[in-house]
């Protein structure tokens, strides 16, 4: 059995849709002996908090300075879940600008996605919903899939086998390897239906014939899942997945992955 010591994908209540505190999170993942957890809040227009003003209410996320870097003995990672929003590849908020008091040295063309994601230790980046997201073709799934992996800012592709959006895994892999990007494996994909589990099974064979690195996550929307990938490792283990592969085996592992010497 694969040993996992970081979680990379949990949310809290901020996420407006999950049930726990960062400090509760941290707390189940100190009892299993994680090492880490990524706080990978929602940012998008759906699931975001969303101000009387329209902007997005991001300060906490802008804030991680106020949190300790580690609670009850356990790394906290700032990271992000960032919706892809088009067939481009575009990130949540990417045409969007913050107020005067977020501007950075007076630059006032740095979007609400990059100034975010200067700040995180990581970013995923994932499908969840956008207006047309079901009327694209293979050919431009897997080039959203690609551009996306070739943002320098996005770290990891989150949970393609539960988009429902069909693409070509080979060239979107392969893109992944050569960017040095990693693919997510997340276990509540596998509360999904057969055809949602299948996919995620492909996709995890293709990242092991082509040698491209994967986070095992939980995607825990309540503290009660953070560090539970049993689903996720029992379908790696049936197919014989590299271990060297699977990036969150440590947090020194992980870090390096994404491009990091320390959080």
């Amino acid at each position: 059995m694969y040993q996992i010591k970081v979680d990379p994908h949990t949310h809290s209540i901020f996420s407006e849709h999950a049930f726990s505190t960062i400090s509760e999170n941290a707390a189940c993942a100190a009892e299993i002996g994680l090492e880490a957890i990524g706080m990978s809040e929602h940012f998008n227009s759906l699931l975001t908090p969303i101000r009387a003003d329209g902007m997005p209410a991001w300060g906490a996320m802008m804030n991680m300075a106020a949190l300790p870097r580690k609670i009850h003995g356990v790394t906290i990672l700032a990271s992000v879940e960032i919706d892809i929003v088009d067939f481009q590849g575009n990130l949540a908020f990417w045409n969007d600008f913050p107020p005067d008091g977020f501007r950075d040295g007076g630059n006032d063309r740095r979007s609400l996605c990059d100034t975010l994601l200067d700040t995180r230790d990581y970013a995923i980046a994932s499908v969840h919903s956008f207006p047309g997201r079901d009327s694209g073709s293979v050919i431009q799934h897997t080039e959203m899939y690609c551009n996306v992996l070739r943002n320098p800012k996005v770290h990891i592709i989150g949970h393609p086998g539960r988009a429902g959006l069909r693409f070509d895994r080979k060239e979107v892999c392969k893109t992944a390897r050569d960017c040095g990007k990693l693919i997510e494996i997340n276990n509540l994909s596998f509360q999904a239906d057969l055809a949602v589990q299948k996919e995620c099974r492909k996709i995890a064979e293709t990242c092991a014939e082509l040698g491209v690195g994967i986070v095992v996550s939980s995607d825990a929307h309540s503290a009660y899942s953070v560090g539970h990938f049993e689903r996720a490792l029992n379908m790696l283990e049936e197919i014989h997945f590299p271990e060297e592969l699977v990036a969150n085996r440590s947090l020194t592992g992980f870090l390096r992955a994404v491009g990091r010497t320390e959080p």
